[in-house]
């Protein structure tokens, strides 16, 4: 990790990257709680992570294609200029007025979005800037400073929500995503994919995509794997519907016991990009992966078996640790055999695939949950975490051996 740290360029995307998702984290933890506490229910922010959901399914492929298209620098100083916009302006609002429903959802939905662009925008980045070997400090390093920025946030929205309100939040996120902007455009890099994407000009979008479900199709077990594999991080998202609900109604809860649980998932998922290396090396790939999915099931399972805030804030150290050990052992295997002209429209095919099934869960979870309570959900979720592990266990060693093979042909 030393040696990545050292390359300057590596440098001012950590750190960008660390403030811009400081900021972000306490937006969405602010949204979140805004939502359930204005309505005391949990349909306004199931109705809006759904419609989310909903547009990011669509828009999710054609964001691919643009990844594969144009500069990876340039899409990320976009996004940042985006979210430095809409939230200034949202923000200045608030110190005059007081935010109505429709404004609280448009945050939630440019937030989204931004992360749709920002998480495949940046593997491919990295996958195009870097050797092989570097891939798993790199990506280790990023989830350091992602979660690293949650916990931070965590710390932070708690008290200032409490304190100040939502305004003082947005107005923070939107000096974050301009330091973000300003440090990345100082960033050295080459689109070295000019070529292909040059190529590529004249062919539509809708045939790039189709270019990726071959690709996909064509790979011994690559479709079930990457459904199974991201199970924990479609999870993880259905939780954030779940989490204000059950801390809110279940355990009669206030602010704090939600964004100290945001701090601990945080923190396990610190403790993940700081050992998981170390485990792989140990356990191997396919052990290390097949555990945590195992693990985070079981966590969950004990927390709703246990209903108070001290078992969730634990519980969700767990689930931090089980979802990046899974999302970085992922992360590198498709980063050592997805070809670069095709990383972009992969993860994004993988995240429309999720966003389909979060689609589903938000949409049963919101008529569910004011009946039956967030618990409930819980449980449902620990049972598709097991099925996870079944299709995770059927599938990976083919892609392992694809990985190697992908090695053993790339240039030193």
């Amino acid at each position: 990790m030393r040696e990545v740290f050292a390359y300057p360029d590596f440098r001012k995307l950590f750190f960008s990257n660390l403030f811009s998702g400081f900021g972000q984290g306490m937006t969405m933890i602010g949204i979140a709680w805004y939502l359930v506490e204005k309505t005391g229910s949990a349909q306004l922010l199931g109705s809006t992570m759904f419609t989310s959901a909903l547009l990011m399914f669509f828009i999710g492929p054609y964001i691919g294609t643009l990844i594969d298209r144009f500069s990876r620098k340039k899409m990320l100083l976009f996004e940042n200029l985006m979210g430095f916009t809409v939230l200034g302006i949202l923000a200045i609002w608030g110190f005059w007025g007081t935010y109505s429903e429709w404004m609280l959802i448009l945050i939630y939905l440019v937030t989204t979005f931004m992360y749709q662009i920002h998480y495949p925008t940046q593997s491919a980045l990295v996958q195009e800037s870097y050797e092989p070997r570097h891939y798993g400090s790199i990506n280790s390093l990023l989830e350091i400073e992602g979660q690293t920025a949650s916990v931070l946030s965590g710390g932070l929205a708690g008290i200032l929500l409490q304190y100040y309100g939502l305004h003082v939040v947005l107005i923070f996120n939107a000096c974050t995503y301009l330091f973000a902007f300003s440090l990345l455009s100082t960033m050295k890099y080459t689109f070295s994919l000019e070529g292909e994407a040059r190529a590529n000009k004249g062919v539509s979008w809708l045939t790039q995509l189709g270019q990726s479900w071959t690709y996909i199709r064509e790979k011994r077990g690559f479709l079930i794997f990457g459904i199974a594999a991201f199970m924990p991080f479609i999870v993880v998202m259905a939780t954030n519907l779940l989490k204000p609900v059950y801390i809110n109604q279940t355990l009669k809860a206030d602010v704090i016991t939600f964004s100290l649980a945001e701090m601990t998932y945080a923190i396990g998922a610190v403790a993940a990009g700081l050992l998981i290396l170390v485990l792989v090396q140990k356990l191997g790939e396919f052990q290390a992966m097949v555990g945590n999915i195992l693990l985070f099931a079981m966590a969950m399972v004990s927390m709703v078996a246990l209903p108070y805030g001290w078992a969730l804030i634990a519980a969700y150290t767990f689930y931090g640790w089980c979802n990046a050990s899974v999302r970085l052992i992922r992360q590198s295997l498709y980063m050592s055999m997805v070809p670069r002209h095709m990383m972009g429209r992969v993860m994004s095919f993988f995240n429309s695939i999720g966003m389909m099934m979060r689609l589903i869960l938000i949409g049963f979870f919101t008529l569910l949950i004011d009946h039956t309570g967030a618990g409930t959900g819980y449980l449902i979720l620990a049972g598709l975490l097991l099925l996870a592990a079944v299709g995770v266990v059927g599938t990976m060693r083919f892609l392992l051996i694809d990985a190697e093979r992908a090695k053993e042909v790339a240039p030193k």
